[in-house]
């Protein structure tokens, strides 16, 4: 059986639950979830990063949980 394949999306961060850790992630159509950074991901510039713009990607399998994969310039 193949791998599903990661759902990518783009969020706002809205809250930080651990230090450059755990974050609540806000969708554009207003869905909520929790993101995590790995040991070896992207992680924040200095600073607060909430209100900061980010790529996740979700589990087909569990949309309640995402991975950061990317910290995205906000104009």
């Amino acid at each position: 059986m193949a791998e599903r394949p990661p759902i990518r999306a783009q969020g706002i961060i809205t809250q930080m639950h651990e230090k450059n850790r755990l974050f609540e992630v806000q969708m554009a159509n207003g869905y909520r979830a929790y993101a995590i950074v790995e040991r070896k991901g992207p992680h924040p510039e200095a600073g607060d990063p909430i209100g900061k713009s980010v790529t996740v990607d979700f589990s087909p399998y569990d949309m309640s949980r995402c991975r950061v994969v990317e910290w995205l310039e906000t104009a």
